[in-house]
């Protein structure tokens, strides 16, 4: 079995994962300020931008991969304390990378969609990043941070979604809560992208670790959406009303930080690596309300 630590464990991603590998693999997960317990791995809690603490924790679990899902994630509060955001965004993976190299271990750094500036897509992994705040900067100088410290690394640029195991919602979540509740459901017309389940995804990278592989993919569902149809689809799924999701330009929010508004990423290279194709939106909605049914988040105790 091959021994995986995963950080950010207590994540969207990080949970996930936790629960795809654990049958197959030893799992030490690493959790800051949310610790949670899954059956059959080991939590450890830590905050890894502290001294001494990456040594610590690799120390102990001696992994052959390392997982990097921990990162922050607040775009508006990174464009705000942007030291704050490369501490986590940048410097830490950027530290883990040389660790990771110098124990002979292998590294999975999580990315994003949104190193790409939005205005050309679909993008495929040749496509030269162009982020335009500082939260796509900061991953977009991880990944050139990781693939410097350690080529062998697997960087895979994301968008996803599922069930939280702490209090924060994703995008699906959000659009549920406020469709179950009566609240306004405004969905972007203008922004789109190809997010997948997280489950699927984290299927995806164990299997991406299992087939050792490396470089820059990306990794998400093989349908591009705007936030106004993911919306509608979600309704649709769990049997609510498409119609009171109400479409609207991402100017009118009032974010602080600018958004990439076409973040349509390619899939083919991954595809061919696989051998078949990737799930699309109504796939993984489908998996994410049988998921739901099943209390999956639930499955995830909160440590004392």
């Amino acid at each position: 079995m091959t021994r995986i630590l995963i950080t950010g464990a207590s994540g969207l991603l990080g949970a996930a994962l936790s629960a795809e590998a654990a049958s197959r693999h030893t799992v030490t997960r690493v959790c800051h300020r949310h610790p949670t317990v899954y059956p059959g791995t080991e939590m450890v809690q830590a905050d890894l931008t502290q001294v001494g603490e990456l040594d610590h924790v690799l120390g102990d679990a001696k992994p052959d991969w390392v997982v990097h899902c921990a990162a922050a994630t607040d775009v508006d509060r990174c464009e705000l304390e942007p030291d704050w955001a490369r501490r986590l965004n940048r410097d830490l993976p950027s530290a883990l990378a040389k660790k990771v190299r110098a124990m002979g271990a292998r590294l999975v750094h999580i990315s994003t969609d949104a190193v790409f500036n939005g205005e050309a897509g679909p993008y495929d992994e040749q496509d030269r990043p162009d982020p335009i705040n500082v939260y796509a900067r900061t991953k977009w100088e991880a990944e050139v941070a990781v693939a410097e410290a350690l080529p062998s690394s697997l960087i895979v640029r994301t968008n996803f979604y599922g069930w939280n195991v702490q209090p924060k919602l994703s995008l699906a979540e959000w659009f549920l809560q406020r469709l179950r509740t009566g609240l306004p459901c405004p969905g972007f017309v203008d922004v789109t992208a190809a997010p997948l389940l997280a489950n699927d995804l984290a299927r995806i990278l164990i299997g991406m670790v299992e087939r050792a592989c490396a470089g820059v993919y990306h990794v998400v569902s093989r349908e591009c959406v705007s936030k106004f149809e993911f919306g509608r689809r979600v309704a649709s799924t769990f049997g609510l009303d498409p119609g009171r999701i109400q479409p609207v330009q991402v100017e009118e929010a009032g974010l602080r930080a600018r958004r990439a508004k076409q973040l349509c990423l390619r899939v083919d290279k991954l595809e061919a690596e696989l051998g078949r194709r990737l799930p699309d939106i109504q796939d993984g909605l489908a998996r994410f309300r049988a998921l739901g049914e099943s209390g999956f988040a639930e499955r995830f105790a909160h440590a004392p």
